[in-house]
């Protein structure tokens, strides 16, 4: 029978680039230890990202991204489309398949805020929402032995870029692709301003382990295959915009 993981540890980054950022996750995905969780703090600068089964033209407005210098990037697990900036804490809860439980997950969250002083809820489809409104949406991936449910929370954020970077230029009524459900959105800081992302990464570190937070950053791993391999596959038109862009 398979033991139930006796270390958890929180690793975050140093980066701020959402290619560096997935690429770290992965590297540790890969490197993470049988007997262990792992809880993967990090932020990017305005970017956006798009589920694995998505379409970007239907996600987002390609045009301004292009013309704004905004970075695109598609993740490995499913999911819809999402905006990052620096006002926006992404989390990746990492461990053994067998004992993998997004709603624990979830709950540590939603612990988290509730200490802070905001009353979040879940729901079904693995949102927390604070008042009625969504602050964080979620998705999953696994492995045979391993899995990974990772998230964004909404503290801080460009709201209005959200809204204009995430509006598509054109309309397909029919799509083979998954199509992002839209929801009313808020956040934190808009309950009270004086919220910090720092805050709630001390409160997250103190909930899911005792041992002081690990960094990593991109040039310390950058020769590992794991990592520059997949770095180099997460920036290629190919896999951002489908076989055979130009």
């Amino acid at each position: 029978m398979t033991e139930a993981p006796k270390r958890r540890r929180v690793v975050c980054s140093l980066s701020h680039t959402i290619y560096e950022n997935l690429a770290l996750e992965n590297y540790l995905f890969n490197k993470l230890d049988s007997q262990e969780e792992l809880l993967f703090l990090w932020k990017n600068t305005d970017a956006v990202v798009i589920g694995r089964f998505q379409d970007p033209e239907l996600e987002c407005n390609l045009g301004a991204l292009t013309r704004d210098g905004v970075p695109l990037a598609r993740r490995q697990s499913g999911g819809g489309t999402v905006w990052h900036d620096l006002g926006n804490l992404c989390f990746t809860f990492m461990g053994p398949k067998a004992f993998f439980d997004r709603r624990k997950n979830l709950i540590l969250i939603q612990t988290a805020l509730e200490q802070l002083g905001f009353p979040a809820e879940l729901n079904e489809r693995h949102d927390i929402l604070l008042h009625g409104k969504k602050i964080s949406g979620s998705a999953f991936r696994e492995k045979a032995d391993r899995a990974f449910h990772h998230g964004t929370l909404l503290v801080a954020s460009q709201l209005d870029k959200l809204h204009y970077y995430l509006k598509p230029e054109i309309e397909k009524s029919r799509s083979r692709h998954t199509r992002s459900v839209p929801s009313p959105v808020t956040q934190l800081s808009l309950w009270n301003p004086d919220i910090t992302i720092t805050e709630i990464e001390n409160k997250l570190k103190e909930l899911f382990s005792p041992e002081p937070a690990e960094r990593i950053s991109a040039e310390r791993v950058q020769t590992e295959a794991d990592f520059a391999d997949y770095l180099e596959f997460l920036q290629s038109r190919d896999w951002i915009y489908g076989p055979g862009a130009d």
